[in-house]
């Protein structure tokens, strides 16, 4: 599981990426991992890590409260990612498309994890945590797994 306390001890005071799982998690309570997540976005929070998403993750989290039509949890997404501040919201530029497209040509990625890799990179990210493995190793930035 991530070792959040190490990460800080590493990364103080650096952006880092989340994907999209780290939040569906923490607003799903998902077992074992809603902790450790938890335990990342208060570090977000506290201004410890400069926590960075992008439009995407906004889109993704929004999907299951809508096709519901839950208002509530609607909300708590909005609130998570763009009221409380504690994670930047990236914008995904046509720059940043072209990248996810070379990304995913040269190592086989999804599209949107091509999108948070590229969109992560760009905004000088030095770590992406996720809980996807597929992530390559890059030279520039750190793909970290949940689960490691």
């Amino acid at each position: 599981m991530l070792d959040v306390p190490g990460l800080l001890a590493r990364w103080r005071g650096c952006k880092v990426y989340l994907d999209t799982n780290i939040f569906i998690y923490v607003l799903n309570n998902t077992p074992v991992y809603a902790e450790p997540c938890l335990a990342l976005l208060q570090a977000c929070a506290d201004r410890q890590l400069m926590g960075l998403t992008g439009d995407v993750t906004l889109a993704e989290l929004l999907v299951k409260p809508l096709q519901a039509n839950d208002a509530a949890a609607v909300a708590a997404v909005r609130d998570l990612l763009m009221e409380d501040g504690a994670i930047a919201l990236l914008n995904h530029d046509r720059t940043t498309f072209e990248e996810a497209a070379r990304l995913r040509a040269k190592h086989g990625l999804k599209m949107v994890d091509a999108l948070h890799l590229a969109t992560a990179r760009q905004a000088g990210a030095v770590c992406l945590i996720s809980n996807d493995r597929q992530f390559p190793v890059l030279s520039d930035i750190e793909c970290l797994s949940l689960v490691g």
